[in-house]
């Protein structure tokens, strides 16, 4: 798959306007952003159908690999996934994110300010 890198929107002490839409279609080859602890992913459908997200997870315990972990996102409906931990990373630390059906879906990445 041919992933393209997700812009970050870095959101400061002020907040951030939840009402403005989102700045990313999602894509069929899916996408990735570099992971720091401090981003969350904000996905909006507007399709009439369910649709998933899936956050990779690489690796393995015991031999056993990973479960990826999927997001539903309902029709109509927005999910924010939270921050993430460094088990998600890919190499070069890059979260991957895979949709079920692109088609309706939109996506922000944002970074909460540093503490």
């Amino acid at each position: 798959m041919a992933r393209t890198d997700l812009p970050v929107t870095k959101t400061t002490r002020a907040g951030h306007d939840l009402t403005a839409p989102l700045p990313t279609d999602a894509i069929a080859d899916g996408h990735a952003f570099v992971n720091n602890s401090r981003r969350m992913v904000r996905v909006k459908n507007a399709a009439a159908e369910a649709r998933t997200v899936t956050v990779q997870i690489p690796g393995q315990i015991e031999g056993q690999p990973l479960p990826d972990v999927p997001y539903p996102v309902p029709a109509g409906g927005d999910v924010l996934i939270p921050p993430l931990p460094a088990i998600y990373n890919q190499s070069g630390g890059k979260v991957y994110l895979d949709y079920s059906d692109p088609d309706g879906l939109t996506v922000h990445v944002l970074e909460l300010p540093a503490v």
